[in-house]
């Protein structure tokens, strides 16, 4: 491999505020249809986010269902976020069932897996009154007694200890609590009854509390055997333990039912850490794998099961899940909370971006957790660039919208063509040999952007290259493609060419959609980006403004306004009913030019004719508005 050691500057300093979907998924299914085709079920990365696709076509609707986690979806089809809100009778918190209080409409509630409570309900030791609704009524009082337990248990507990403890709130009368005989599980929003309890044998055993401070015991502890009564390990979710309790010389009249709330949780529970995952093509990509263990038996103890764990990396593809052979792993010491983190790597540059699952089993079981492998987005300054130009540097804007940073090379690798569908090394076809190896460069690429540039006719004779569709690999980032033309450049295919900053009132960028608007103003000179956020208007869009005097971005965006290329006039039907982006440039003379973009497909040139368009300028605008209405992306939950 020829290799060049040039260093490139960052241009943008910016730091792009970017939405990724919280929690993981799974149960990625596939289908077939009539003709046996099959049709790809499951999340897909592309260089604008990540879609779900259901047969092959992307949801786009505000809220979906995701293997139990709640997912917003543009009118585009691309995920912004975790959904935060009610569906149906339940309640979600960042996608996912929430358990907690609940402030909603000037109303408070109290949630238990997403679902509100009603009626009297302890929460730690005070009793709160609900109606059927699930309002809190403004009633509570401290509780006499109170039953609590751990409030996560393992599902293959053998024993749970509840301890009912008198709170003195009854001067010195005495209680007599017994040994519990029955427990329910938490389901749809209602207790229900669970196990067998004809088969669960309670000990005829009594203790006797008070809330006196002389030498009686004013707590008892009680046992009940989940693996007895439920005949087995207990399914994930929430249950309560119902201990009966009376007046001690009037237990028959008072008689009552106290109640330990717990959540069951698996045995062994296994989940990826929140880094990020980048593809690194050329080298290695690693991932890092939490292994929880909740279970108290000595078998899965995290010490004993260090050298029988056996892990399995599979990669999701349209004809299934496939196993993925270059791939090792290593598991760490144990720590005080009974935890693991296994180390793993794909080997030999496998690890491109796509949808991953870990497949461990321990004791005889096997455990997942979905991940995913992103990459860098490389979009090119230009489409296309001109065989007949003297000189060939291919330029790219590289985005890292993390806030972890990833290494990246700064040298030009390999030059690829794309012939009937697949990548050719085109060293052997045009390499120059008798350039000098080099070790490659690379640079740390914080949340932001840089600029890449490769001149190729330094590595590469151009004259054997002809048109078509190429790329260069970028280690850390992948595949970065443009086209290779055999037509002369045409400077008046670029209306902004002759931009100056000293011509130029403002530009204004704005995004707009069914939902929001959301406006930046560009000025040059000194000062700090003024937001504005306001109500919804009278259609229900929530509008925000940024006024920015900032001579950098405006001299950023001057720059690619510049490099702007009109294509060919766009003739396809015009149906598409999503976001826009504008770029409005007014000059000192009061006249404008406008660019209207529909998504990336095509745009409107001075509100006249479409033309087909590359995406560069139009995820440069959008970006900038994200980044200068942080206040505003930030209260819709997306920045």
């Amino acid at each position: 491999m020829k290799k060049t050691s040039k260093k490139f500057a960052a241009i943008l300093a910016a730091a792009i505020m970017s939405v990724s979907a919280a929690g993981t998924v799974s149960a990625l299914t596939d289908t077939a249809s009539d003709t046996g085709t099959p049709k790809y079920t499951g999340w897909v990365s592309n260089e604008n986010g990540w879609q779900y696709l259901s047969e092959d076509v992307p949801y786009a609707s505000d809220c979906c269902h995701i293997d139990g986690v709640y997912y917003r979806f543009s009118l585009n089809g691309y995920c912004i976020g975790t959904y935060t809100g009610w569906s149906g009778k339940r309640y979600y918190l960042d996608g996912l069932p929430h358990t907690g209080w609940l402030e909603d409409g000037g109303n408070r509630q109290y949630c238990l897996n997403g679902y509100p409570i009603t009626g009297d309900f302890q929460i730690e030791d005070t009793v709160y009154s609900f109606d059927r609704k699930g309002i809190y009524t403004g009633k509570s009082e401290p509780a006499v007694l109170t039953a609590s337990c751990d409030e996560r248990i393992s599902a293959d507990a053998e024993k749970i200890s509840v301890t009912v403890k008198h709170n003195g709130r009854s001067g010195n009368k005495e209680y007599i609590v017994g040994e519990p005989a029955k427990m329910e599980r938490w389901e749809n929003g209602k207790w229900k009854m669970c196990g067998k309890s004809s088969k669960y044998a309670v000990d005829d055993i009594a203790y006797v509390i008070d809330g006196t401070d002389d030498c009686s015991p004013n707590s008892a502890t009680v046992s009940f055997y989940p693996n007895i009564y439920m005949d087995g390990d207990m399914p994930t979710g929430y249950y309560r333990i119902v201990v009966p309790c009376g007046e001690n010389g009037n237990y028959s009249k008072t008689k009552q039912d106290l109640y330990a709330v717990f959540r069951a949780v698996s045995p062994v529970e296994v989940k990826m850490s929140e880094e990020v995952y980048i593809a690194n093509n050329a080298k290695n990509t690693t991932v890092s794998i939490i292994v929880d263990i909740n279970s108290e038996k000595d078998t899965l103890k995290a010490e004993n099961i260090v050298n029988g764990i056996k892990l399995e990396v599979q990669e999701k593809t349209v004809s299934g899940w496939k196993t993925c052979e270059n791939f090792g792993y290593a598991a760490g010491y144990p720590d005080k909370e009974n935890k693991l983190e296994i180390s793993g790597e794909f080997f030999f540059g496998t690890g491109y971006k796509g949808y991953y699952r870990t497949l461990m089993t321990v004791g005889g079981k096997t455990y997942t957790a979905p991940f995913r492998v992103d990459n860098i987005r490389a979009t090119p300054w230009l489409d296309e660039y001109s065989l007949k130009s003297g000189d060939i540097t291919v330029s790219f804007t590289v985005r890292n919208k993390y806030d972890k940073p990833v290494k990246i090379c700064t040298d030009l690798l390999h030059l690829f063509k794309k012939e009937s569908g697949k990548w050719k090394d085109m060293w052997d076809a045009a390499g120059r040999y008798t350039c000098v190896e080099t070790v490659p460069s690379y640079t740390t690429l914080e949340h932001g952007y840089t600029t890449l540039n490769f001149d190729l006719s330094e590595y590469y004779d151009t004259s054997k290259l002809t048109e078509g569709d190429y790329a260069v690999l970028i280690d850390g980032v992948g595949y970065a493609e443009f086209k290779l033309t055999d037509k002369e450049p045409n400077t008046s295919e670029l209306p902004f060419a002759s931009l100056k900053a000293d011509d130029i009132k403002e530009i204004q960028l704005r995004f707009l959609n069914v939902s929001m608007d959301v406006t930046t103003v560009i000025r040059g000179g000194s000062g700090k980006i003024t937001n504005t956020v306001s109500e919804e208007d009278k259609y229900g869009v929530t509008k925000a403004t940024a006024v920015v005097k900032n001579d950098k971005q405006l001299e950023m965006i001057i720059d690619y306004l510049r490099q702007f290329k009109l294509g060919e006039a766009y003739t396809k039907k015009d149906t598409y009913c999503g976001g826009t982006v504008s770029v409005i440039v007014r000059y000192k003379n009061n006249t404008k030019k406008t660019l209207d973009f529909t998504y990336s497909e095509f745009v409107t040139y001075n509100g006249k004719s479409k033309y087909n368009c590359g995406e560069t300028l139009y995820f440069i605008a959008d970006d900038i508005i994200e980044e200068t209405n942080k206040e505003y992306y930030a209260s819709l939950g997306l920045a």
